[in-house]
């Protein structure tokens, strides 16, 4: 596991650790408190990393395609890049109702975002890639993840649908939790798994 990847997996483990004392209204405040605990991460190990909110990874026609987090060396190589979507609870009472769900599971959304991490790493634009879609309320984690993907219980009713570019060990770790509770729900099994991601 390179050094990016532990410390996004540092910032991500104190996300769900301490979940209930942030309140997120969008995607944006979630990068923005990963962000900056990535910095934090960052200073106290010492390291020569930096982290850059929407950080162009791709040229297109108007504007580059552009990363939610990107984790950067000395050298200007993007050693993680990072995408997020994130689905507030539906039961919470601070949203309106008729602007729910906020996120679109397939192409123009979720899916989108696993194939662009994918692109990513494969062009060469990244070392490691990998997405997070952030289910506050857990309406979306019945459904089968995206292949390559595996939901992640988080604590209650959240659920993380994680997506990387390829295997890591952060994944792995991850799997055995997943699918046992997928499985309470009705989700699929461990070998399931397996043979869905190749692992």
């Amino acid at each position: 596991m390179s050094e990016a990847e532990h410390l996004a997996n540092l910032a991500l483990a104190w996300l769900r650790d301490h979940y209930n004392d942030h309140c997120f209204f969008l995607e944006r405040d979630v990068v923005w408190t990963l962000q900056r605990r990535i910095e934090s991460n960052i200073r106290e190990s010492n390291s020569q990393l930096r982290v850059f909110n929407d950080y162009p990874m791709i040229p297109g026609p108007r504007r580059s395609l552009s990363t939610d987090l990107a984790i950067v060396s000395a050298q200007n190589c993007v050693e993680l890049a990072i995408e997020f979507k994130y689905e507030p609870c539906h039961r919470r009472t601070d949203l309106l109702k008729q602007k729910l769900p906020v996120v679109i599971w397939g192409t123009e959304g979720v899916r989108k975002d696993v194939e662009r991490v994918r692109q990513y790493v494969g062009s060469g634009k990244a070392q490691t890639a990998r997405s997070y879609f952030i289910d506050e309320g857990g309406f979306f984690a019945r459904r089968p993840p995206h292949a390559g993907s595996v939901w992640i219980p988080w604590g209650g009713d959240r659920w993380v649908l994680e997506s990387p570019a390829r295997a890591s060990h952060y994944v792995l770790d991850n799997i055995e939790a997943g699918e046992r509770a997928l499985a309470e729900r009705g989700g699929v099994s461990q070998h399931e798994v397996e043979q869905r991601y190749g692992l």
